[in-house]
């Protein structure tokens, strides 16, 4: 598990709409959003982790960083 703090300090490999992509190995992603709980997101800094089961990414994990 990431904390936000640590994914801050990366690099970011992409933008999506409301996250930045901080980790990509090709079987798992791992996403920080820029927005929080005013934004409708359930808590603030929350973190993603996408794993590819072979056909698409799937959400695996999403907890506060």
């Amino acid at each position: 598990m990431y904390t936000a703090e640590e994914l801050e300090s990366k690099p970011t490999l992409c933008v999506g709409q409301e996250s930045d992509l901080k980790v990509d190995t090709g079987r798992k992603r791992v996403w920080l959003s820029r927005c929080g709980v005013e934004d409708g997101e359930p808590f603030d800094r929350k973190v993603t982790v996408e794993r590819w089961d072979g056909r698409r990414w799937v959400i695996s994990a999403e907890y506060p960083g």
